[in-house]
Order: structure tokens, then C-alpha cells, then sequence
């Protein structure tokens, strides 16, 4: 359905959300404040994939655009 390019970013920034998503209640959850800290890192790392899903796309559209006149 999608081309191979589209999926990975499309994967990659589902998979950015959910790391995000958990990482964000599990720091709300926690108390102590290393896990705490663990958690934060964790939440910059879901960020972090969400930009590179992000990027995937748009290079993959870009090269998808035959060029304007």
C-alpha cells in the first residue's frame, strides 16, 4: 500500500509516539529520582524517533516530487 520508504517513517514515528506516550505516564508514576531521570531519558528518546520518522518522510517525499517547471 505504502512504499517501503513511507512505512519505515510512518513506523518510526508511531514507534517515537509510543515510546513517548509510555515513558511520559511511567515518569508521572514514579517517585524516586533516578527512574525518574531513566524515564526523561527515555521520553527524549521517543522524541528523538518521532523527528527521524518525521525526516524519513520528507526526504521520501521529496524524492517522490517529479520537479516543478
Amino acid at each position: 500500500m505504502f512504499p517501503r520508504q513511507s512505512r519505515s517513517g510512518i513506523a518510526l514515528t508511531l514507534l517515537g509516539v509510543l515510546t513517548l506516550f509510555v515513558s511520559v505516564i511511567a515518569q508521572l508514576a514514579v517517585t524516586d529520582g533516578l527512574q525518574e531521570a531513566v524515564w526523561a531519558t527515555i521520553s527524549l528518546l521517543g522524541a528523538i524517533v518521532i523527528v527521524l520518522g518525521i525526516v524519513v518522510l520528507v526526504r521520501h517525499h521529496a524524492r517522490t516530487q517529479p520537479p516543478e517547471d
